[in-house]
Parts: structure tokens; sequence; C-alpha cells
């Protein structure tokens, strides 16, 4: 049985050393590039970009007004944003959680919104 494992644990150790490379006998003289790439191809023609913005509706003296006017801001941004992304794709976009708050007598809705685009790099 030793004799067995030694032989599995010598194969094992062999066989993780022979995944090396070896240049040799290249001419120094002109341009030379030696390119050694292992896994996935890395030249990725996309990125996946995220962000946030903030989306404020105008200011009402109900409420009910105030989150009115934030779900138009929400659309007109969405609206926006693929606008602005003609030639890419947008993966995510999300107006957030509302939050109003009363400021004097008018009322005033926020959100954070977040957005995942695909980004065109080459």
């Amino acid at each position: 049985m030793k004799t067995v494992l030694g032989l599995f644990v010598s194969l094992l150790v062999s066989v993780s050393f022979a995944q090396s490379i070896g240049v040799k006998d290249i001419p120094a003289d002109g341009d030379t590039t030696i390119s050694v790439k292992k896994g996935a191809n890395a030249d990725n023609k996309y990125e996946i970009t995220s962000g946030e913005d903030d989306v404020e509706g105008d200011s009402a003296n109900l409420i009910k007004e105030a989150r009115a006017n934030w779900k138009v801001a929400c659309a007109d941004w969405k609206k926006e944003l693929k606008g602005l992304n003609t030639e890419n794709k947008v993966l995510a976009m999300n107006c957030g959680k509302m939050v109003c708050s009363t400021e004097g007598v008018e009322s005033i809705c926020r959100s954070k919104a977040t957005y995942k685009l695909r980004v065109q790099v080459k």
C-alpha cells in the first residue's frame, strides 16, 4: 500500500512540474514578442460598469404629489440612461427605495438609483 501511495505522489509531483515553459535560441536582433497565456481568453471586448445616481422628484405641498413627482423623475432617469447607452447594453437599473421628507411646508422624495451597463472597450 505504501508503495502504491509513493508512486501516486511521485506521479503527481512529476505532472505538476511538467507544466513549465522553456524558451531557447530566439534571435535577439529585431522585434521579438513572446506571449504565454493560460486559461480563458483575457481579451475582453466588453466590460461591466456599475454606479449610482441620485433621483429626486420635484417638491410638492402634499406627500402624494411628491411621490408622483418622484415616479416621473425615476422614469425620466431610466429613459435618459437608456438614451445615453444606445450602442451598449443596460444590464440592470433600479431607482431604489423612495424616501420622502418634509422641509418646511413642502415634501420631497429622493432615492439612490443603481445601474449596471455592458460597455464596449475594444
